[in-house]
């Protein structure tokens, strides 16, 4: 039996810190831009390649707690797929349901790291990932990012989760919710959580927002009108504001752990991964709340989205280190 199973793109990401940039904003502190010398030959201070992609670095977190996971996804016959293979063994993580496909190449990005932000230069490969005739007995699925060619694996999820006692996590990419079909509402609806930032929140309950911040007040409208969308559990991150969880009875907050700040990629799955961990052992949403937050704050500490993931054991040790830390309910 696995505990958890993620399905998503596998790729190689080469984190690049650069040294010197500017960043321009509106007056609203919106829409703002990385911006280099157009031409140059610009010199960095460091790089760095590692497998990454929201499968891999979510499957890895979760091994931490010492349960089994699996991969399911399709990469190109490359190089990449070698380096990947070795990578999650050395994490742990089954790979017996990653495939390859001769002539593609796998997904990759280059990541632009400036003063603790990344900018992502993202090329997800167009690939056809299907679950397997004879699926492994699991917990839960993941269900993480994808580039295009997804409708079908979201209807073949939608039929599996009408016949099997399987628990569905879903966090959308963004091109899904860009798109919006019908399938990816109907998968929201068929989830037990649905994990998304705050401009993503946004884009779903309304596809004509700006990714904007909202006022505070509009918060608790948002998460309603998503859990009206059918998810046992709404997760909405929002980077130094927190994370909320709301489970259509209580509103509950967690603010953000306090940590060192060095590149942010993979803070999200590292919450999504810390997140499921405590339910996996047991705990509260509560506590996944916390979990999620101190194994977000640690990543961002770290070049990479996954150098950073905790153990529970540490997690814990961290949180008795902050005793004024506290998750609370905020509304009902």
């Amino acid at each position: 039996m696995i505990d958890l199973l993620t399905i998503g793109d596998i790729k190689l990401d080469t984190f690049i810190t650069l040294p010197h940039a500017s960043v321009e904003c509106t007056l609203e502190q919106q829409g703002c831009k990385l911006c280099l010398d157009y031409g140059a030959k610009i010199e960095v201070t460091s790089s760095l390649s590692q497998i990454a992609g929201s499968a891999p670095n979510v499957a890895i977190g979760v091994a931490k707690a010492k349960k089994k996971t699996s991969i399911l996804s399709v990469m190109g016959h490359d190089v990449t797929h070698q380096v990947a293979l070795h990578f999650l063994k050395l994490h742990k993580v089954d790979t017996s349901l990653i495939t390859t496909l001769p002539g593609k190449q796998s997904s990759f990005s280059a990541v632009l790291n400036f003063q603790g932000e990344s900018t992502q230069l993202v090329v997800h490969s167009a690939v056809d990932v299907k679950l397997p005739a004879k699926l492994p007995a699991t917990k839960w699925i993941h269900l993480g990012e994808l580039g295009r060619g997804y409708d079908k694996l979201f209807r073949e999820l939608l039929a599996l989760s009408k016949t099997k006692n399987i628990r569905l996590s879903f966090n959308p990419g963004q091109l899904q919710i860009e798109e919006r079909k019908k399938v990816l509402l109907d998968l929201i609806n068929a989830s037990e959580i649905l994990f998304v930032n705050l401009a993503e929140a946004r884009l779903l309950v309304d596809p004509t927002a700006s990714s904007a911040g909202l006022p505070a007040g509009d918060l608790k409208s948002v998460m309603t009108k998503l859990y009206m969308m059918g998810a046992d559990d709404v997760v909405i991150t929002d980077g130094l504001n927190g994370a909320y969880a709301n489970d259509g009875k209580t509103i509950i907050h967690a603010p953000l752990f306090p940590g060192k700040r060095v590149e942010a990629t993979g803070a999200g799955d590292a919450f999504v991964s810390g997140y499921l961990s405590a339910l996996l052992l047991g705990h509260t949403i509560h506590t996944a709340l916390a979990w999620g937050s101190v194994n977000a704050a640690s990543v961002v500490g770290h070049i990479g989205p996954t150098a950073g993931l905790l153990t529970p054991e540490e997690i814990t040790r961290k949180l008795s280190l902050k005793p004024s830390y506290r998750v609370r309910s905020i509304s009902s």
